[in-house]
């Protein structure tokens, strides 16, 4: 059985650390790549945000770890994921194509895409709707944004 170390991330979503609980050598206050305050709980509930995953007297020899989207504790979602959410539906806004209750449901469908719910289908259906409305540039920026924060799965539902 194994444990979640300690991530530290920036609400950019940029990771400092993985296991800043038991390597406080590599822990930063402020995020080396944007200058933003670093957290290591959920600052909804103060759950610690998962890092690494650690089994003991097992080597790892590198991490692919993605910072989670939402906490496991009170699911709220991180800061890095509202952000993104919010930075797509601006640049979508920039385009103003769509009216107000259009860009609520589209703020809507990205926090649906970001968790893989029962709505998904639906999401998706309206995602690519919204994505041939605005165009190429706008739909790539949208992509460039949204990458990290939705599966696997979604991304080969949108993006092949």
């Amino acid at each position: 059985m194994g444990t979640y170390r300690v991530a530290q991330i920036c609400p950019n979503g940029h990771v400092a650390t993985t296991a800043a609980d038991v390597y406080p050598e590599f822990r930063e206050a402020f995020c080396s790549q944007c200058g933003e305050e670093t957290i290591t709980q959920c600052p909804n509930c103060s759950a610690p945000i998962r890092g690494d995953y650690h089994v003991e007297d097992v080597l790892y020899l590198g991490s692919d770890y993605k910072p989670p989207a939402f906490c496991y504790n009170c699911g709220k979602a991180f800061p890095w994921t509202e952000r993104k959410i919010a930075s797509a539906v601006e640049l979508v806004n920039v385009q103003a194509a769509l009216s107000p209750e259009e860009l609520q449901q589209f703020r809507s469908d990205l926090a649906e895409l970001t968790k893989n719910s029962s709505k998904l289908q639906v999401a998706l259906s309206r995602f690519k709707q919204v994505m041939s409305k605005v165009g190429t540039p706008i739909a790539s920026g949208v992509r460039d944004i949204m990458i990290d924060v939705f599966s696997e799965a979604v991304k080969k539902a949108i993006w092949g």
